[in-house]
Parts: structure tokens; sequence; C-alpha cells
């Protein structure tokens, strides 16, 4: 391979947010549907880099994939799961963006939906949270060595289960490849508003959140 796997610490949060805001914040589905990020080169959402950042790179679960020149070319940003409630949570409800509450919401709905705690009891469950890849390196299999040292870590550290909520139609084919079991599924048309329109609404093949775990 041209390029080689790397521990993401607190040290490459620049670096790798400067990555996120290139690649992930601008090409995910219902970032791109709802405009989450304004127009502009260096613009950027101020809440999901929070939430990024709270989420993944104090824990030495996270990954990137770097080239033999040193380029960040794929970020995995992982965490430990913990307890979820069907309560909002507060920082749901004291997030100041519109836009990124509703994915926030979404992520909620899911977790609800879901129910790991009550499915997989007393289980360490490791989640996949964020998955990029430079558009200049896909199909180049840089997304599934990032799975796949993801779960060698995870099985190494005494995590039971990997779960992934993909967002897009590209994470949910490459969990389906590596073997995850689907566990929940909503179509975009079906999560709805007060009025019964549909929240989001990206091009497609962009059709459906979908819930993955993998046993390791």
């Amino acid at each position: 391979m041209d390029y080689h796997i790397e521990i993401i610490t607190k040290n490459d949060k620049l670096r790798v947010l400067k990555f996120l805001r290139r690649f992930f914040f601008r090409d995910e589905p219902l970032n791109q549907n709802i405009q989450l990020i304004p127009e502009g080169e260096d613009s950027t959402c101020t809440e999901l880099e929070e939430y990024c950042s709270n989420a993944s790179f104090e824990n030495n679960l996270s990954l990137m994939a770097v080239s033999a020149s040193g380029t960040i070319v794929g970020v995995l940003l992982n965490g430990k799961m913990g307890l979820s409630s069907n309560e909002e949570p507060e920082y749901i409800r004291s997030c100041k963006n519109p836009k990124f509450k509703k994915i926030l919401r979404l992520l909620h709905h899911l977790d609800k939906s879901v129910n790991m705690g009550e499915r997989f009891p007393d289980s360490k469950i490791m989640e996949v949270r964020i998955i990029s890849v430079d558009t200049n390196w896909r199909g180049r299999g840089v997304g599934t060595t990032l799975m796949e040292k993801t779960s060698e870590m995870a099985k190494e550290q005494g995590f039971h289960y990997l779960r992934a909520d993909c967002t897009s139609i590209f994470t949910t084919k490459m969990c389906e490849r590596l073997g995850y079991d689907q566990i929940y599924k909503i179509n975009y048309k079906d999560y709805v508003d007060e009025d019964g329109k549909p929240i989001f609404s990206p091009a497609p093949p962009h059709v459906a959140a979908v819930t993955y775990v993998k046993k390791l």
C-alpha cells in the first residue's frame, strides 16, 4: 500500500479537522441536503467540529490513513458507546445551530430505535462515527482498510461489538461487504416533521439511514 494507518491523537486534531472540512463536511449526503456548510472554501460548522472533537480525539480509538508523503488521505473517527436515553440529551436541546440539530435528532432517533443497551446487555460497544476518504483516493480500499483496522483494534481492547450508523449508500455498502448485520433502517421519506414532510431529502442513491452491528 502507498499509505499506512496511524492512531489519531489529540495532537492531530487540527490537521484532521482540516481534512474533514475539505471532504466529509461537504460530501456527507445530509450535510449537502440541508446545506449545513455555507459557501466558501474555509467555511465550516462550528457545532459539527465540536461534535467531532468531543467524540473522538482524546480516546486513541480513531484512525487515519497517511500517504507516503505524510498527507492524510482517510479518517475514521470512533468512540466508546455510552448509555443511551429515550429523552433528548441536553447537548441536542442546547444546540444553537438549527440545521445541525436536525442531524443530531436523527442520530438520537436511531439510538432510541436500536436500543443497544437492551439488545446487547453488558456489552462493550465501539461506535464507528465518521468515515471520510480523500476524493482522489476513493476506490483504492482506504475506507475498507480503516474499517478492518478498527475491528482489529476494538477486539484487542475487549470490545464485544462494533456499531455504525450509516447515512450514505457508500458506508451502507461497505458495512454489508465487511459482514456487518443490519439491525435498523429508516427511509428518509418516512422520517418526517410535525406536518408530515420529510426532514431530509438527500440526492439519490442515498435513501435511508441504516444501523449495522458486527460481533467481534
